[in-house]
């Protein structure tokens, strides 16, 4: 799960109100999930943890000052451990509304598991005017590296390679040079995880005000793993109005009873089998604005729970990059 502000007065795209908090809180603890720190639930996917165990991550993004006032407080009064992606520039820099360096020290020494989030918070997937390709990911580098040794500065260790992209962005050569540095990514978008998860993509459930009630989360947190294969393109950057990406899935494994969704309307569904393996191309049944668009895939499992992949788009206008 992926959190930012845990505050009335932030932006509601971005946040949810205390009371939300602890009721979704409380729906985990009632529902019998394990709440672990995001390191745990890596290694025990790794060792091949079921994925019908009920067992999640609580992570905030940014190291807004909120969560620590209100959100983590929550948590360790039930014992629960977060995980926290830095921006060490806001934070380096006592920056408004963001912890200190002192907070974010102390949060590691109570338990807390505090992790790369970049150090300027920058949209990784856009180049500055006149910036060449070696030129823009040797500048991507050299921001991962600044957080990650201030972060190992900060808190006396080094924390684990896990990177949350800014904004949920993130495109192959990005992808690549975090991997080709031992980093981990972990994305904004629905989904569960096994041993079989791409490791560049980690799915994390974004939670705000407008998809906090628990008849739609609850349904995400429960979620099961979709027995992907391949998904193509492994760009999500577009100019089309109703671009298509095609996931493979084993043939018969369920393909006739995906669900797919995009601005809130049934996506167009063409399905496939060639060579033991379903093709199933999605596009949007509406035209996507400018911004970023999840379009999301489910198929019941049973027993109120569903498979579930989220893939995201990033439709730039008329060939310009959107604004925040």
């Amino acid at each position: 799960m992926l959190y930012h502000h845990v505050s009335e007065d932030t932006p509601a795209s971005t946040s949810v109100t205390p009371e939300q908090f602890a009721g979704h809180l409380d729906r985990l603890e009632k529902e019998g999930f394990e709440v672990v720190r995001l390191d745990e639930l890596v290694e025990r996917v790794e060792a091949g943890l079921d994925p019908h165990k009920k067992v999640v991550s609580i992570t905030f993004d940014d190291a807004y000052e909120s969560i620590l006032e209100k959100g983590i407080p929550m948590m360790e009064e039930r014992g629960w451990p977060a995980t926290v992606f830095v921006a060490t520039e806001p934070v380096k820099n006592a920056r408004r509304g963001m912890m200190t360096v002192e907070e974010v020290r102390d949060l590691h020494d109570r338990g807390h598991l505090m992790v790369n989030h970049s150090h300027t918070h920058h949209h990784m997937v856009r180049r500055r005017d006149g910036e060449s390709e070696r030129a823009w990911l040797q500048r991507l580098e050299q921001d991962t590296r600044k957080a990650q040794q201030l972060l190992t500065r900060w808190l006396g260790e080094e924390p684990p390679r896990y990177f949350a992209y800014p904004y949920g962005e993130h495109e192959p050569k990005v992808r690549n040079m975090l991997r080709e540095k031992g980093y981990r990514g972990f994305s904004q978008r629905s989904g569960a995880v096994d041993r079989n998860v791409n490791w560049m993509d980690v799915p994390r459930i974004p939670v705000n005000r407008q998809f906090a009630g628990w008849n739609g989360l609850g349904d995400k947190v429960r979620a099961l793993p979709m027995k992907i294969q391949d998904v193509k393109p492994d760009n999500s950057i577009t100019d089309q109005a109703r671009p298509q990406f095609t996931i493979q899935v084993p043939e018969g494994w369920r393909a006739g009873a995906l669900n797919c969704f995009a601005r809130g309307e049934p996506a167009e569904i063409r399905r496939q089998t060639r060579g033991g393996v379903d093709h199933v191309t999605v596009r949007p049944a509406v035209d996507l604005s400018p911004g970023r668009t999840l379009v999301n895939c489910t198929a019941s499992a049973g027993g109120g729970r569903f498979y579930w992949y989220s893939h995201l788009w990033m439709k730039r206008d008329n060939g310009q990059w959107y604004a925040e």
